[in-house]
């Protein structure tokens, strides 16, 4: 794969993310310092990272893709109002080891996705919630 500075700056900002963002989310923060930088670019870039497998796509139940540069062995807590996700570290989650005989499969690892409300959508009040209002994005 070549290196590209559009590569680079894409991987960087996945790297500085704590978010897990979406690939439109990348787009809007590397612009501000590639100005000439496509939406069709984000994707390919992401495509190609996740191929050298420096960056991976988080596996959650969304309309959009999100993708993580953080590859040691960790789990998802994941909001289900706000859609945040947060990295999980569990030593006992991580000993699951995946199924060994399932017909059709091969399974080569166990991730678990916790899904919830953060904080934030937790204290969320039922009269907030009524005038429309979110808790965090």
């Amino acid at each position: 794969m070549n290196v590209t500075p559009q590569r680079v700056a894409v991987y960087r900002a996945l790297l500085q993310a704590e978010d897990h963002p979406s690939p439109e989310e990348l787009y809007r923060r590397v612009r501000r310092r590639m100005p000439s930088l496509s939406l069709a670019t984000i994707y390919k870039a992401l495509d190609a990272l996740t191929r050298l497998g420096v960056a991976r796509e988080v596996s959650v139940i969304s309309e959009r893709k999100r993708y993580d540069a953080n590859l040691d062995r960790h789990h998802h807590l994941v909001c289900t109002r706000c859609k945040k996700i947060v990295d999980f570290y569990d030593d006992g989650l991580d000993a699951i080891a995946p199924p060994r005989r399932l017909s059709a499969f091969v399974a080569h690892s166990v991730s678990v996705q916790v899904m919830g409300l953060c904080g934030r959508c937790a204290q969320d009040t039922p009269r907030s919630r009524q005038k429309g209002r979110r808790a965090c994005n």
